[in-house]
């Protein structure tokens, strides 16, 4: 999508409904792998994940498509906004110009930190954890990125939950030359050039 494009802008906060549900997952998800204390190496975060989202207790209105490795897609909650479960191998830096995100991450296969540019645009890394939210405004470039000054292991993932009130299909973009300076600077290296 075009900077320019005309189509609505929808920023919003989140209602308690939505974040008592991401927050119910977590738990569940959370006490689910403590089951696993002392043979982490049985321990399938995708596949307790795709569990415990299909529970009768964190349906949704339009339940989320848990079939396949994800990402995870296409449910709806009583607002009417998109849910997924998104699960990323590799670094995407990008921007919704038009649209709030909210991400939630249920667990990393390593480290993480997420990149985002503050109000004096400066560039922050924040060290990600389970659970947290991370509420990206309309325009404001991130990316969860390998934690930095960690080595990077092969096997490194993300996975997050996603409440988004639009299909982002039609409002992502690339961001400026100066954000990826930016991200290159507290990085250490250059961001993947595609979405």
């Amino acid at each position: 999508m075009a900077e320019g494009s005309n189509i609505q802008l929808l920023d919003h906060e989140l209602a308690d409904d939505e974040l008592n549900w991401v927050r119910g997952v977590y738990e569940d998800f959370s006490a689910a792998r403590a089951e696993f204390a002392g043979r982490e190496d049985e321990f399938n975060p995708k596949e307790i994940l795709r569990e415990v989202l299909g529970r009768k207790e964190h349906m949704l209105r339009t339940p989320i498509d848990l079939s396949g490795d994800g990402v995870w897609r296409n449910g709806r909650n009583n607002h009417g906004r998109l849910v997924a479960c998104v699960f990323l191998k590799k670094v995407e830096l990008h921007k919704h110009a038009k649209s709030r995100t909210d991400q939630f991450p249920m667990y990393v296969i390593g480290q993480a930190d997420a990149f985002s540019m503050g109000d004096d645009s400066q560039p922050l890394l924040k060290a990600v954890r389970g659970g947290d939210q991370f509420h990206n405004s309309p325009g404001a470039p991130h990316a969860f990125v390998p934690k930095v000054d960690k080595k990077i292991n092969d096997d490194w993932e993300i996975a997050f939950l996603a409440i988004t009130p639009r299909n982002l299909k039609e409002d992502t973009q690339k961001v400026s030359e100066e954000t990826r300076a930016a991200y290159k600077r507290v990085v250490g290296y250059e961001a993947p050039v595609g979405l």
